[in-house]
C-alpha cells in the first residue's frame, strides 16, 4: 500500500510529465529563454526524476524482501536457545555453566523483534527500521555468545545436529549475513531517498523549482486568465519531506 508521502512523490512526477507534454503541444509558441525550462532539459529532467522515484521504490521491496528473510532464519532461535538449556540438563556440563547458559537465554527470551512489515512504505522514518535492526543484532549477540560458552566445556558433545557445536554456528552465521544484508539494503534505501529528495526539492534545477518558474513562464507569456494557464494552474507541486 502507497503512503501518502509516496503518492506525493508521485504525483509531482506524473504532473511533471504533464508541463512537458503541455509544452510540447505549444510547439513554436514555446520559446523560454531560460536553459531549465527548454524541451531538452525537461524531457532530461522527466526521465531522471522518473528514475530516481522508481529507484527508491525498487529497493524499498528489495529490503522488505530481505526483511522477510531475516525473520525467517531468526524465528526459530528463542526455542532454538531454549533446546539448548534442556540439552545441556541432559548432559554433564557443568553445572555453574548451565546456569550461565540460563541467564543469556533470558536475554534471547526477553527481547522483543516487530514482525510486523517494516517497509510497506518507501519513506518510512528510518529511525523505525533501526529499533528492529537493534533487536535483531541483540538476539544474534546473545546467540552467538551462549555458543561461545557451550565451546568452553568439552562435555557438550550432542549428537542432534541442530544444537551441536557445528550447527549452531552454522546458524550463528545465517543469523549474521541475514543482519548485514539487511543493514546493506537499509543503508542502500536511505542513500537512494537522499538523492530523491535532492534532485526534487532542494537543488537550483530540482523538479519543484523548475515546475514553479514554468507555470510563472506560462502565465506571464499568456497571462493568467489565458486558456493557455488555465491548461496547467491546477498541476500542484508540493514538497514532501521526510517524516
Amino acid at each position: 500500500m502507497s503512503s501518502q508521502s509516496e503518492t506525493g512523490h508521485y504525483k509531482n512526477v506524473v504532473n511533471l510529465k504533464a508541463l512537458k507534454t503541455f509544452a510540447n503541444g505549444l510547439g513554436t509558441e514555446y520559446t523560454p529563454q531560460k536553459e531549465t525550462l527548454q524541451l531538452p532539459f525537461l524531457e532530461a529532467l522527466v526521465t531522471e526524476m522518473t528514475n530516481l522515484h522508481q529507484d527508491v521504490k525498487d529497493q524499498a521491496n528489495t529490503l522488505s524482501i530481505a526483511i522477510d528473510e531475516r525473520q525467517l532464519v531468526f524465528q526459530d532461535v528463542k526455542p532454538l536457545a531454549t533446546k539448548i538449556i534442556n540439552t545441556m540438563s541432559s548432559t554433564n556440563v557443568d553445572f555453574k555453566l548451565i546456569e550461565d547458559a540460563k541467564a543469556i537465554n533470558a536475554k534471547i527470551q526477553g527481547v522483543r523483534v516487530n514482525k510486523k512489515k517494516q517497509t510497506e512504505n518507501p519513506d518510512q522514518p528510518m529511525n523505525n527500521i533501526s529499533v528492529s535492526r537493534q533487536s535483531y543484532d541483540s538476539l544474534y549477540e546473545n546467540f552467538r555468545s551462549l555458543i561461545n560458552l557451550l565451546e568452553q566445556d568439552d562435555k557438550y558433545s550432542p549428537l542432534e545436529e541442530e544444537v551441536s557445536i557445528v550447527g549452531l554456528t552454522a546458524k550463528a552465521t545465517r543469523l549474521l549475513q541475514a543482519n548485514e544484508k539487511n543493514a546493506t539494503e537499509s543503508n542502500t534505501l536511505e542513500n537512494l531517498r537522499i538523492l530523491r529528495n535532492k534532485r526534487f526539492y532542494q537543488d537550483e534545477d530540482c523538479l519543484l523549482n523548475v515546475a514553479r518558474d514554468f507555470k510563472k513562464y506560462i502565465r506571464g507569456k499568456f497571462g493568467v486568465n489565458s486558456p493557455q494557464f488555465a491548461q496547467i494552474s491546477g498541476l500542484e507541486f508540493k514538497e514532501i519531506k521526510p517524516e
